[in-house]
């Protein structure tokens, strides 16, 4: 099975990206893992919170935006594993693709303005950006719709 990394940073972006995976899991068997990276809180608010309770918060608020992927995924029989971590987007995408098999990551379209050419513009072209970067290496791969 082939694995595949679906980042979602909103519940729009889940229900298209959830209707894409539908569309391939019906062309080839797919190990689908659905992905929310939430930002870390800011330190001076984080120390008022106990580990356990952020990590409490981080999962609920990244589980609702993965809810309306997860719910067209299901009612399609398209199994899928949610996963929601903590960090800086891009970089915690890419690492979890390389973790998981170099999974390939469907993004969203790419965009070709001089901001996503510099890795400074959506977390899609951040992403493609440390992909580029990484280029001769072994790898995840990116695809877009």
């Amino acid at each position: 099975m082939k694995p595949i990394v679906v980042p979602v940073n909103d519940a729009a972006e889940a229900e298209t990206l959830a209707r894409l995976v539908i569309d391939r899991s019906r062309a080839e068997p797919l190990q689908v893992h659905l992905l929310n990276v939430q930002r870390p809180l800011p330190l001076h608010i984080a120390q008022f919170f106990a580990r356990d309770e952020l990590a409490k918060v981080h999962r609920e608020a990244g589980m609702g935006v993965l809810a309306g992927a997860l719910r067209l995924l299901a009612d399609a029989r398209v199994a899928c594993e949610p996963h929601v971590l903590v960090g800086k987007p891009a970089e915690t995408i890419v690492r979890f693709a390389a973790d998981h098999g170099d999974a390939e990551i469907l993004l969203d379209n790419a965009s070709t303005g001089l901001l996503s050419r510099l890795g400074v513009g959506s977390i899609a072209s951040q992403v493609r950006h440390l992909l580029g970067a990484h280029a001769g290496s072994a790898a995840p791969q990116a695809s877009g719709r």
